[in-house]
């Protein structure tokens, strides 16, 4: 008996030191992840920023001095922070380091949060990926204040690097942990039904905008190769050349936002030379060879075959959004149109800012945001009244009312069923067409053993179809539930009546 005691009690404990062990080397581990997530993309930054600024330095034959406050103004400035050199402010920055900062980010933390993490450690990556370049803002802001006297470089607003910091950092942690979850993200938000149909139409907007934008800045790119070869050649031997090329390729993705807002008309400009899509002027620029995109003069029928790829644009997003019900359809429009109108505004904003001594550049935010709405709206009105006009969509709105998945619907079926279904409503009475699945039916109400062939229709003013037959089991879900069905008439099936979210589930 004691033996068996002793045994036992041997037992527990070594149980109890493993599950010490474990918990230990979760918490290490835990513990080395998130130092991974809070200072393993700021390091890579910081390692390709500071080859960057050797490299500077060394072309400019400065040697080394102030080297660190280069890397801490190269590090501010990735995060789209304003910097001041030789009392010129200089807002209009590079996107390209931004973006591949958020995408690292958002790569890191997915990675990390798997599938099945508890909330409290979703939290704690969270914190991490932003906490880690707070701190190295802090550093930057601190190496770029000790080297001002070395290097013409102001020490900026430490609110505004701070902000910065914490919006880009947290937008790119947010996008990987919810990578995997939208449903449940969507669900704790409390979002309609429509509206992951209304983001998916809007990215299509936005993807479609901005690969027309970057198919069009090729093709300018080409036709001016001879001006980009000149001011390629101005930078005074390879390393100049070479840095003008790679700030030139930096500075891409603010050129596409630009040319973006400029296919749904508004107009872009960079110091005094700008314009739009018909008509343009010159001005002083920087010596950027991705300047040389810029048009010289008006854009003629260039110009209206632009309008006609954005129109092709916004009937490919207007697509995404279509639904049989013209009711959810005019909601997920107005949605898309809405969600890309926000995403170019505040991608317009991003992409533009002070220039210094020649003014600003970019394209006018307000114009950007109102026309991109006007595009996708319009367009996708137009296109939702088309399609629920449609003899398809009829017989599929008839069979979305009645209740049927939208996956048995004719708009999702292949054309020769849909062909068949049209043929069937062409011949048939569309009230016989209604009450067809109920044929069979069998009403609580009516006593064992009585027929009943054919539809009883109520002659009342309510306009009330009893619908009942003498099989024993419903041929349908909804008619064991149902004793009573609207009659319906022809205009219901051509435009549809009133439909709740909550029909949905049926």
């Amino acid at each position: 008996m004691v033996t068996s005691t002793g045994e036992s009690l041997s037992t527990r404990l070594r149980e109890l030191r493993r599950a010490q062990r474990r918990s230990a080397a979760h918490s290490a581990g835990s513990a080395r992840e998130l130092v991974v997530i809070a200072f393993g993309p700021s390091a890579v930054a910081l390692l390709v920023i500071a080859v960057l600024a050797v490299a500077t330095l060394l072309s400019a034959g400065s040697g080394l001095t102030g080297l660190t406050a280069a890397i801490g103004a190269m590090w501010l400035s990735s995060h789209q922070v304003p910097l001041t050199i030789s009392e010129v402010t200089i807002g209009v920055l590079p996107l390209a380091p931004t973006i591949a900062l958020v995408a690292a980010v958002a790569a890191m933390t997915a990675g990390a949060a798997g599938n099945h993490r508890p909330r409290s450690e979703l939290t704690s990556v969270f914190l991490a990926a932003v906490a880690g370049p707070l701190l190295i803002t802090v550093l930057s802001l601190a190496l770029v204040m000790d080297g001002s006297t070395v290097l013409t470089v102001a020490s900026p607003n430490a609110l505004v690097a701070f902000g910065w910091t914490i919006g880009l950092h947290a937008l790119g942690a947010g996008l990987g942990l919810a990578r995997g979850r939208w449903r449940e993200v969507g669900a704790h938000l409390g979002v309609a039904p429509w509206a992951p149909n209304a983001f998916r139409a809007a990215g299509v907007a936005l993807v479609g905008l901005f690969s027309v934008a970057t198919v069009v800045i090729a093709v300018r790119l080409v036709i001016a190769h001879g001006t980009v070869g000149e001011l390629i050649d101005a930078g005074h031997g390879f390393a100049g050349g070479l840095g003008l090329t790679v700030l030139s390729i930096l500075y891409l993705p603010n050129l596409i936002i630009g040319a973006a807002a400029m296919l749904v008309g508004a107009d872009a400009h960079v110091g005094t030379a700008g314009g739009d899509l018909f008509a343009a002027h010159g001005g002083s620029l920087p010596p950027l060879p991705v300047l040389a995109v810029l048009p010289s003069g008006g854009g003629g029928p260039f110009g209206a075959v632009l309008l006609v790829l954005t129109a092709v644009v916004a009937v490919l997003a207007g697509r995404r959004a279509l639904h049989v019900d013209p009711m959810r359809a005019t909601r997920t429009v107005a949605a898309t149109a809405g969600l890309a109108a926000i995403a170019m505004v505040a991608l317009t904003w991003l992409g533009g800012g002070e220039l210094g001594e020649l003014g600003s550049a970019g394209a006018t935010v307000p114009a950007a945001g109102v026309f991109t709405f006007g595009w996708f709206a319009v367009v996708g009105m137009v296109m939702v009244l088309i399609h629920g006009v449609l003899p398809g969509t009829r017989a599929a709105r008839a069979a979305y009312y009645r209740g049927e998945p939208l996956d048995r619907i004719a708009d999702d079926l292949e054309p020769d069923d849909r062909d068949d279904r049209l043929d069937a409503d062409d011949e048939g009475d569309l009230d016989e067409a209604d009450g067809a699945e109920f044929d069979g039916a069998e009403l609580d109400d009516v006593d064992d053993g009585q027929d009943l062939d054919d539809t009883d229709r109520d002659d009342s003013d309510d306009g009330v179809v009893n619908v009942a037959a003498a099989d024993d089991e419903p041929v349908s879900d909804v008619a064991d539930n149902v004793t009573q069905m609207p009659r319906r008439a022809r205009a219901d099936v051509v435009f549809g009546t009133h439909r709740t979210d909550s029909d949905d589930d049926h």
